[in-house]
């Protein structure tokens, strides 16, 4: 027996068995995942990048926008994973020969660059992690957790941003760059 269209059209919106339920179930919205293996800090001084390109091998990207320079200590690099907080040990500097590495204990951020490096840890076979925070001066700068397709999308508007450029402003605007992670004062022990 078949139905005829008109059929069809009543039950759909006069609300058939069944597809009811499944409109509602597909409404709930969906949790924000707790891990990831991309994190994110973009703001108007920096953007920070880690990726995990392999269980236990993270990346870490930065630009800098601003005129001053900065020193960056490996151990200000802090990856959460399930129940601590591991700061890096080193970054490893790619060299063009993967099997000898430049193994430096700290980065020298020079005014408007851009840099990336492999971080060294004890990550352990981690794939994703919980969070991540990196320490620059008197501030923590927490990134942001992202989806691989919300980092591969920022990924492709930071290339295009203009180191070279007097105002970064036309670029923000331009690539349509959100600002995301957030920044938190370090406060002093007495």
């Amino acid at each position: 027996m078949r139905f005829p269209v008109v059929a069809w059209v009543g039950l759909l919106i006069c609300g058939a068995p069944g597809f009811a339920g499944r409109a509602q179930e597909q409404a709930k919205p969906v949790a924000p995942p707790e891990t990831s293996g991309y994190f994110a800090f973009v703001d108007r001084d920096f953007i920070l990048t880690i990726e995990v390109v392999q269980p236990g091998v993270p990346l870490f990207n930065f630009v800098s926008m601003v005129e001053e320079e900065h020193q960056l200590p490996a151990r200000e690099v802090r990856l959460l994973l399930q129940n601590r907080t591991v700061p890096a040990t080193f970054f490893l500097v790619d060299t063009g020969n993967p099997d000898e590495p430049l193994i430096v204990p700290s980065l020298r951020i020079r005014p408007r660059s851009s840099f990336g490096v492999r971080l060294q840890g004890e990550y352990g076979e981690n794939r994703e992690l919980y969070g991540a925070s990196v320490r620059l001066g008197p501030e923590d700068l927490h990134l942001a957790l992202l989806s691989s397709f919300e980092f591969e999308n920022l990924v492709l508007k930071i290339n295009r941003i203009n180191l070279g450029s007097p105002d970064f402003r036309d670029d923000w605007r331009v690539l349509k760059i959100e600002p995301m992670g957030r920044r938190e004062r370090v406060r002093r022990r007495k």
